[in-house]
């Protein structure tokens, strides 16, 4: 019988700031499985050729081996990331693994999923419009007979006054 492993979300933060990913990240074997797209969030480059992911980040050269062929590419996060210079922590209660660098990084953001989808400026405040409200039917008329019969007699026991035969 093979084992079955279930993936749990794990929130990635990494020097405090939650980044979300695309698929999210998940806790698969005791393993923390994410996007290539989240490692090249705060490494300066991310090349991918067949099975291999190579990662750089200032003079560090890492490489690590790719979980799946297609697209999303998965890769491990926790050596990767160690390699890059970052301090690893792991809440298992939360579900959260924190990265932290011993310098600044800068978390670059995702292109837009639909590249023909309009784009704001950061200036743009989105204001929603309330919605009409929808129309209810209402009944005209006298209201409708109780369709329940209403029992005549108790459903609970009575003490007869009758004489017992």
């Amino acid at each position: 019988m093979t084992p079955v492993y279930v993936a749990a979300l794990v929130a990635v933060l990494i020097d405090g700031v939650l980044v979300p990913s695309a698929p999210p990240a998940m806790l698969v074997g005791g393993h923390v499985i994410v996007p290539v797209e989240l490692v090249a969030r705060f490494a300066s480059s991310v090349e991918v050729r067949g099975r291999i992911v190579t990662a750089r980040r200032e003079d560090a050269t890492c490489t690590a081996r790719s979980l799946t062929l297609g697209d999303p590419v998965l890769v491990e996060l926790t050596p990767l990331a160690r390699c890059l210079g970052a301090h690893v922590a792991w809440d298992g209660r939360a579900k959260m693994l924190s990265l932290a660098f011993g310098s600044t990084v800068t978390i670059k953001t995702l292109p837009s999923y639909l590249p023909l989808a309009p784009q704001s400026s950061p200036d743009a405040v989105f204001t929603p419009q309330p919605a009409p409200p929808t129309p209810r039917p209402t009944a005209l008329g006298s209201p409708r007979p109780r369709r329940t019969a209403i029992p005549v007699a108790p459903s609970w026991p009575v003490a007869s006054t009758a004489p017992n035969p």
